[in-house]
């Protein structure tokens, strides 16, 4: 009759809170695509948003129409070719209290805005990238480490030269993974126990404080060992 397949539910590190008192949207280029499936959302739920949309020109930027049509009143487009430049730092000047800022875009807009919101409270700003700044690794710089695979039972050896990720693949272990490039999230695993050198751009600076979780394409130990939940 065929195979049985166990599906769990989608992983998103870009989640809208359905509870925010009111939402900025900010969108550069083609990072459009989430923003407005939140804006579409918390209409819906009847939330307070802004969108703030900026791209080249007019005519070539994503969805214009449909949020012409269904967020009239609510969006604001900065085709830059028309002089109609976004200013991030008058639009997040200074922090407001209830107000979350949600950015997905190109990575100088983002790093605008992650400047901008210096002040605000630290879990007021989410972001998804969709440029990866990860640079080759190179073995003069890095150091080799430990993983000990607490569900696995095995301690494995990573090189300076390659990452966690590559390291699993070798002992057959099966970790999930997708982007390979620390944007996406998916080669994301516990870790129970060392210090976590983090170099994606998925987790919050809460989330890396705690230090329970980190991406196996790219983030590194900054010890000798770390302990993982696998």
């Amino acid at each position: 009759m065929g195979d049985v397949v166990t599906v769990r539910g989608p992983r998103n590190h870009f989640v809208l809170d359905p509870d925010v008192q009111h939402a900025v949207l900010v969108a550069g280029g083609i990072g459009i695509t989430p923003i407005i499936a939140m804006a579409d959302r918390l209409q819906a739920l009847g939330r307070p948003y802004e969108v703030h949309y900026a791209g080249r020109e007019l005519q070539t930027m994503a969805f214009v129409r449909r949020l012409e049509r269904d967020h009239d009143g609510h969006v604001t487009f900065y085709p830059s070719a028309s002089g109609e430049r976004l200013d991030i730092d008058r639009l997040l000047s200074r922090p407001r209290p209830g107000v979350q800022v949600y950015a997905c875009g190109p990575h100088r807009l983002i790093e605008a805005i992650e400047s901008a919101t210096r002040e605000w409270p630290e879990e007021a700003l989410r972001v998804e990238h969709f440029v990866s700044q990860l640079k080759k690794l190179d073995p003069s710089v890095e150091h080799g480490f430990d993983v000990c695979l607490q569900d696995s039972g095995l301690t494995l050896r990573v090189r300076a030269d390659q990452t966690v990720l590559d390291a699993l693949r070798e002992a057959n272990i099966d970790v999930q993974s997708d982007c390979e490039e620390g944007l996406c999230g998916a080669c994301e695993v516990p870790v129970l126990g060392g210090e976590i050198d983090h170099r994606d751009m998925v987790l919050t600076k809460a989330e890396r404080a705690a230090g329970n979780l980190m991406m196996t394409c790219c983030s590194r130990a900054a010890g000798d060992r770390l302990s993982l939940q696998i």
